[in-house]
């Protein structure tokens, strides 16, 4: 069974959204976009529990009750030997035929306004303009046997939790044995007959009735206060506590130790329900009140544990998806109307050993409108010092600097384009010399070509190998060459937002301010020029030049060509 696309249409802030799905969907966007809606649709779809108080006027988008909500899941169930389609064929009966890959499942509601609720209608078939109604009974439909939602979210409450699961070990007195049963039974008379007896309670019971006959006089009127733990309850009484390494034990405390007993409460609940249904959980905003560590923990088991097959998952939180791999992202945003649009995203098997680093850093930019990638941190450091001074609030308003540091531009631009995010891109003129030709690769270029589907350009020949190897201003002259040998698409690029330096971030920046770059270098006792300085030690020297940039040097920078990316960043969001 494949989760494959879902429709929601005049449901709360929906007017009309269509989203592509997959077995595990993580939903991303800004507070009060929808997020939690988006996963009460998939309740009321599927959620017996959620759904039977039916839709009310503010569950309208608008309040417009004259049309009518209309919730469509489509799966895929074309793998014939997968056991959860085997449970969609029993639940289903005769209703598929042969040979179909996929089905829809469908809610209706119309307004009553007479009764101010608006009742769910289910329906199920192959063919959305035909759909059959589900069988049912009064609330309760047929699929109802076959699917259960588990929503989980950040208000969990651990005592309620326990409780409920508790209640469950003694719901079947099979779970104890005969001698276990009456021994029990046996404490538990002693105890009720033992806490009837206490003086404190006999004293009560007298003041009870010497009270109640200022009221009323009557003879015969006593009271009995009595205890009445039965087995049938004894799981209310249950605290669960935790036993240390010198086996003392005291009751859980702390936010970050009930969160995570909870969420194991809830996986073990639903472990038991495999067999005979189909889990599909909604976890909500899982990282508050949680510990970075414990959410690198959380996430290890959310994406690695076969329980949580069929997932939608919201969080704000990039550590809670650093594990993420072959899921669909979700991105919520707001145009005229609230809108979505979704990717499937696969760790690259070239990045399996930076999948923590390539999917927090992914995590952090999803949340914004657009963003800026850049190589590394001097980019960084450099372009925040001139924002500080263009646009502060730029990261408030819906801006993002990304460093790729190692990664492949393209794993991003590919990610960030397809959900709607406008991507910038800054970059070096890299070049690669080919072993045992007089000829250069253009690393840069391409790397460009490849993010808008250009064509890639061919080797630059008459290299000087020699040269190449010992003189670093060959290169920068070579660089510069390729740099103006393809003006028509260096355009392109920078239509696209893509701006391709000359040479690197250092010799773009010495073509504006050379002057400071050099004092900075003579400042620190150094014969180099300011580029050379600079790329010494590039973290370290970035931060001292960027403190020492006045007003006057930021604003040569920012207008300047090739420095377009910043005035870019600001334009489309400041």
């Amino acid at each position: 069974m494949i989760l494959k696309h879902l429709t929601i249409e005049n449901f709360r802030n929906f007017e009309n959204v269509s989203i592509d799905l997959t077995n595990r969907n993580i939903v991303f966007g800004l507070n009060d976009i929808g997020k939690s809606n988006f996963l009460s649709a998939i309740r009321f779809l599927l959620d017996r529990n959620f759904r039977r108080n039916g839709f009310v006027d503010s569950d309208f988008y608008k309040k417009d009750t004259k049309k009518q909500i209309a919730i469509t899941l489509k799966i895929d169930i074309s793998e014939e030997d997968n056991d959860e389609n085997k449970k969609i064929y029993t639940m289903m009966g005769g209703a598929i035929p042969s040979g179909v890959g996929h089905i829809y499942i469908q809610l209706k509601s119309e307004y009553d306004e007479n009764s101010l609720v608006g009742e769910s209608n289910l329906f199920w078939g192959v063919d959305l303009n035909d759909l059959d109604e589900i069988p049912s009974s009064q609330s309760y439909f047929e699929l109802d046997k076959y699917f259960n939602v588990v929503y989980i979210d950040s208000s969990i409450n651990l005592e309620n939790t326990f409780k409920r699961y508790t209640r469950e070990i003694f719901k079947d007195e099979s779970n104890l044995n005969e001698i276990e049963r009456k021994a029990l039974s046996t404490h538990i008379k002693n105890l009720n007959s033992s806490v009837g007896k206490l003086s404190a309670i006999k004293a009560f019971e007298k003041e009870l009735v010497d009270e109640y006959k200022k009221f009323k006089e009557d003879k015969n009127f006593n009271v009995s206060i009595r205890s009445e733990i039965e087995l049938s309850n004894i799981h209310s009484k249950l605290t669960p506590y935790i036993l240390d390494e010198r086996l003392e034990n005291y009751p859980t405390a702390g936010d970050g130790r009930k969160k995570i007993l909870s969420y194991t409460l809830f996986t073990l609940e639903n472990r038991r329900l495999e067999e005979q249904k189909i889990n599909i959980f909604l976890i909500e905003e899982l990282e508050n009140h949680l510990h970075r560590s414990m959410q690198i923990a959380l996430s290890y088991q959310i994406f690695s544990d076969e329980i949580f097959k069929y997932l939608f998952l919201t969080t704000h939180s990039s550590l809670i998806v650093s594990q993420m791999d072959d899921v669909n992202l979700i991105k919520l945003f707001k145009e005229s109307k609230v809108t979505g649009k979704s990717f499937i995203y696969k760790v690259p098997e070239e990045y399996r050993n930076l999948k923590q680093k390539l999917n927090q850093n992914l995590a952090e930019a999803i949340y914004a409108d657009v963003v800026l990638l850049v190589e590394g941190p001097s980019e960084k450091i450099l372009f925040e010092r001139i924002l500080k001074d263009k646009c502060e609030r730029y990261e408030s308003l819906g801006g993002y600097i990304l460093e790729v540091e190692g990664i492949n531009f393209r794993e991003y631009y590919s990610v960030l384009t397809a959900l709607g995010i406008k991507v910038i891109v800054k970059t070096d003129n890299d070049l690669k010399k080919i072993k045992g030709k007089t000829e250069c690769s253009l690393i840069g270029v391409n790397r460009c070509q490849r993010l808008i589907g250009g064509k890639e350009k061919g080797n630059i020949s008459g290299i000087d190998s020699k040269k190449y190897e010992n003189d670093l201003a060959y290169v920068v002259e070579r660089k510069k060459f390729v740099f103006s040998k393809y003006p028509n698409t260096i355009k392109t690029l920078s239509d696209n937002n893509i701006y391709l330096s000359k040479v690197d971030l250092e010799n773009d920046l010495y073509e504006v301010i050379p002057g400071i770059m050099d004092k900075i270098a003579r400042n620190n006792n150094s014969s180099k020029n300011g580029v050379d300085f600079l790329q010494s030690a590039k973290l370290i020297n970035m931060i001292e030049l960027s403190r020492e940039l006045s007003k006057g040097a930021i604003d040569k920078i920012y207008k300047h060509e090739r420095f377009k990316c910043v005035k870019v960043l600001v334009e489309l969001c400041c």
